[in-house]
């Protein structure tokens, strides 16, 4: 029995959510992100009133597009509990590999480079291959809003100015629900 990949999962529960508008937000599963120190975090411990993580590449065009438009948003909000995670998936996902800590030697240095050339100051994490290959990450940039309980708000395949502009009315939803000035 082939298993569904968690994106299949997670945007079969949105579909049914948006049908009903009671229906609660499916959970992102708990992985472990590695900041490029070699420290592993659980998501849990990153998250924000609002979290957006995003999956991304230095070799990826549409990342490079979305990268400055995420980090505008987190400049305008991150004082407000509004958190981005860039995740680097520049590495081929591998089922038989060393971990992220085997891998951070090679591409350290060029995600450190793409960072300074493009003036991007959000935290930056890797998952190792197996994680990536069980959230069904196959297409970058692909973003991940999430609630303050690592709750899946919205799925942002690809990048698109809409797709930025929507991620914006979506998370100041979410910030008015910690102040109480509405949302669900």
């Amino acid at each position: 029995m082939r298993k569904r990949s968690i994106l299949a999962a997670i945007g079969g529960v949105l579909v049914a959510a948006a049908a009903t508008a009671q229906a609660p937000r499916p959970e992102f599963p708990a992985v472990l992100l590695t900041d490029l120190a070699g420290q592993a975090v659980p998501l849990k411990d990153l998250l924000g009133t609002a979290t957006v993580l995003n999956f991304w590449a230095t070799w990826c065009g549409p990342c490079r597009m979305e990268m400055p438009e995420l980090q505008k948003l987190s400049n305008e909000f991150g004082g407000k509990g509004f958190v981005v995670l860039a995740v680097n998936v520049d590495l081929p996902p591998r089922l038989e590999e060393e971990g992220v800590a085997g891998q951070l030697a090679a591409i350290k240095p060029r995600v450190e480079l793409f960072l300074k050339q493009s003036g991007i100051t959000l935290p930056v994490f890797l998952v190792d291959g197996k994680t990536q290959m069980a959230l069904g990450i196959n297409q970058i940039p692909f973003s991940v809003l999430l609630d303050r309980e690592g709750k899946v708000v919205r799925v942002y395949p690809g990048y698109s100015a809409e797709s930025v502009q929507d991620m914006r009315r979506q998370l100041l939803g979410l910030l008015a629900e910690r102040s109480g000035k509405g949302g669900k």
